[in-house]
């Protein structure tokens, strides 16, 4: 262990009373006697208590730790990630919330396939939403494996295995009501951490934003790490132009993929309404944009000690973490920094918190795919309710035992920048089905499943063939290329369609659908 380390004691204090109260939680509501039970809590989840959840389940490793990490390594450049997945659920509540919960629907797959009456459409949702979900789990792990590992003085190995065991078993018994319960509780202890780190600096400290990235910029000392960001971000629109392609279409990503996030998406259709969904998507728009006005700051402000190291008084082994590691640890630093032990084992408690609220999402998401959409409405539609609960839990274990491969893969990447291949994924494959079947009546089932073949493939063609393709093609983050090319392809192949066969090519029951989605709720 290194000199001058110490392990967090306040941190194994307040983790140990977390997974306590996840315990207890999960044997509250270990019982379901339906699917609708263990998948959506019986549509009956309050609206605060639903937004603290969403924000639990959104605000992952990515904002928690890789916002405020970006924006160490990169500056501004960083505070395109708060500003995309801030910008998402105001996409999400003009477009989705409330039509997707006046469907009554249990999943994305669900929507796409009683919307179109397609097999096909199911089949290609489910591999979407595995798609999508996986990618996502992977920097969690890694959050995960390295905040755990690191500060707790556990292998990396080890941190991954217990963690993935830990959420796995309160998810497959406690269910959507536990886990949203157990969400609550998370939020606010992640939310309550970002909040004192930056406080203190701000308030007591009196680190001023702008003197900050004045400092930032001007500076021109030597730099250990060998990756100061050149100031470009801070003066020049120059900057910003000469990166437009890779800027704008990983903005498009960030904010669309929001609204095509399955794990997002599932949790409004535990609301009791449409109108609840709406209230609901309005909560989280004021707790999330508090939490991303914060985590940017303390990522600058991160920035600004350890250039000062030795002024400030920044001790050695925090100094060797942020060289090493900075990218996913400069929110521990800050916070083992500004308030020693004590705030160290809240920033821990929080990251350990988002960690757990995403990866549980994930998995009920994951388990909703595979369990309802696969084997149940593929294999079995006639499965009693029992049975389907059981498939649930067992489809609970199976995804949540995949975050331990998922996490030793993804051990030397970027948290914030594999999250974001994650909304590029969602951006370009559910954002434009679910759009266009919301608000375009001659959409056809041929035009779904080609936006969602074109989202999956182009998705997958872009981020892991990158450098087999031309230049011009080569995306940084593809989302908003490819999103792009999903809305053609909808488009493109649904006018073929109906200039063909005219209005039968329409799903017959078009007109009903519509008005279930745009009319007033159903009594």
């Amino acid at each position: 262990m290194e000199t001058g380390y110490q392990i967090p004691i306040t941190a194994l204090v307040l983790i140990g009373c977390m997974l306590a109260f996840t315990v207890v939680t999960t044997w509250m509501f270990r019982r379901q006697k339906t699917s609708a039970d263990y998948y959506l809590a019986g549509r009956k989840v309050n609206s605060f208590i639903n937004a603290s959840a969403i924000s639990s389940d959104y605000l992952s490793a990515a904002s928690f730790l890789g916002v405020a990490g970006v924006a160490f390594l990169f500056g501004f450049d960083g505070i395109i990630y708060a500003l995309g997945f801030f910008v998402g659920y105001i996409a999400l509540l003009l477009f989705l919330a409330s039509p997707l919960r006046k469907f009554g629907r249990y999943t994305v797959p669900d929507f796409v396939s009683e919307r179109f009456h397609s097999k096909s459409a199911r089949i290609l949702g489910v591999i979407g939403v595995l798609f999508v979900s996986l990618f996502y789990m992977a920097p969690q792990m890694l959050g995960a494996g390295k905040v755990m590992g690191l500060l707790l003085n556990m292998e990396y190995g080890t941190a991954i295995v217990v963690i993935s065991c830990i959420i796995t078993v309160y998810v497959a018994v406690g269910g959507m009501k536990g886990t949203t319960v157990n969400q609550l509780v998370q939020f606010w202890i992640l939310f309550g951490a970002m909040f004192l780190l930056a406080f203190i600096p701000f308030m007591v400290k009196g680190y001023t934003y702008t003197d900050v990235v004045a400092f930032i910029q001007q500076f021109k000392g030597p730099d250990p790490t060998g990756k100061m960001f050149d100031g470009g971000a801070y003066a020049s629109p120059a900057y910003w132009l000469t990166n437009l392609k890779d800027t704008l279409s990983l903005l498009l990503a960030l904010m669309f993929g929001t609204a095509g996030l399955p794990h997002i998406l599932v949790r409004f259709y535990t609301a009791p309404d449409g109108k609840a969904a709406r209230r609901t998507v309005i909560y989280v728009l004021l707790l999330i944009g508090m939490f991303y006005i914060l985590s940017p700051y303390v990522g600058h402000v991160v920035r600004y000690v350890y250039l000062q190291g030795e002024t400030l008084g920044v001790s050695p082994h925090l100094m060797k973490w942020l060289a090493a590691n900075g990218k996913n640890l400069a929110v521990p630093v800050a916070g083992s920094h500004f308030g020693g032990q004590i705030l160290l084992g809240i920033v821990v408690a929080g990251a350990f918190a988002a960690i757990l609220s995403t990866v549980a999402g994930l998995i009920i998401a994951c388990a909703g795919a595979i369990g309802h959409d696969l084997v149940v409405n593929v294999f079995n539609p006639n499965m009693p309710e029992r049975t389907r609960v059981t498939v649930a839990r067992v489809a609970s274990l199976f995804i949540g035992m995949l975050g331990i491969p998922l996490g030793f893969m993804a051990e030397n990447m970027q948290i914030a920048v594999l999250v974001g291949l994650a909304f590029a994924i969602a951006a370009s494959t559910f954002f434009p089905v679910l759009v266009m079947g919301v608000w375009w009546p001659k959409m056809t089932r041929g035009g779904a499943c080609a936006g969602l073949v074109t989202g999956i493939v182009g998705s997958f063609a872009m981020i892991l063939g990158r450098e087999y393709l031309p230049t011009i093609l080569q995306f940084k983050n593809p989302g908003g290329f490819v999103m792009l090319l999903s809305f053609l392809a909808i488009y493109a192949v649904s006018r073929m369609e109906y200039a063909a066969r005219g209005e039968d090519a329409l799903p017959h029951d078009t007109h009903e659908v519509m008005a279930i989605l745009h009319g007033p709720e159903q009594a």
